[in-house]
């Protein structure tokens, strides 16, 4: 897997000063890249232009991922949090990482500030429900 960083810094003309901003490494998924390459195009236009660095590396071996890590469309994510009443939350939000971006649960934990336990909570609920539409032979996008 490949992961991206977008960094970037901007002196303003008035005054000098700069304004320096960092991405963490993010997954590299088709969504990501086009939002990274439409960030930079907006700063591109920016006067004057900002300086912007995208640097590429391959992700890190994990000892052991899980099975389902980017398996699930944003839409299909959002269709099974509503149907189980899941409440926005930063675990949620960091269960959307894990099962639609495909990051690591540890880092999209650390990332949204939630608990790797509550992260864990969230991933069982959504989990059990699929593995039920599986086996009531439902497609993914209609529990």
């Amino acid at each position: 897997m490949t992961e991206l960083r977008v960094s970037w810094t901007y002196t303003f003309a008035d005054d000098g000063t700069k304004l320096v901003a960092h991405s963490n490494w993010i997954s590299s998924t088709p969504v990501t890249q086009a939002y990274l390459e439409t960030l930079i195009s907006q700063l591109a236009k920016m006067e004057p232009a900002p300086d912007c660095v995208l640097e590429k590396r391959e992700a890190p071996a994990s000892r052991s991922l899980p099975p389902d890590l980017g398996t699930l469309t944003s839409a299909e994510f959002w269709t099974v949090a509503e149907d189980l009443h899941l409440r926005p939350t930063p675990s949620l939000a960091a269960a959307r990482l894990v099962l639609v971006e495909g990051m690591r649960p540890t880092k999209a934990a650390r990332q949204l500030d939630t608990s790797p336990q509550a992260l864990t909570n969230a991933l069982r609920k959504i989990r059990a429900a699929r593995a039920a539409s599986a086996r009531r032979g439902k497609r993914p996008d209609h529990f």
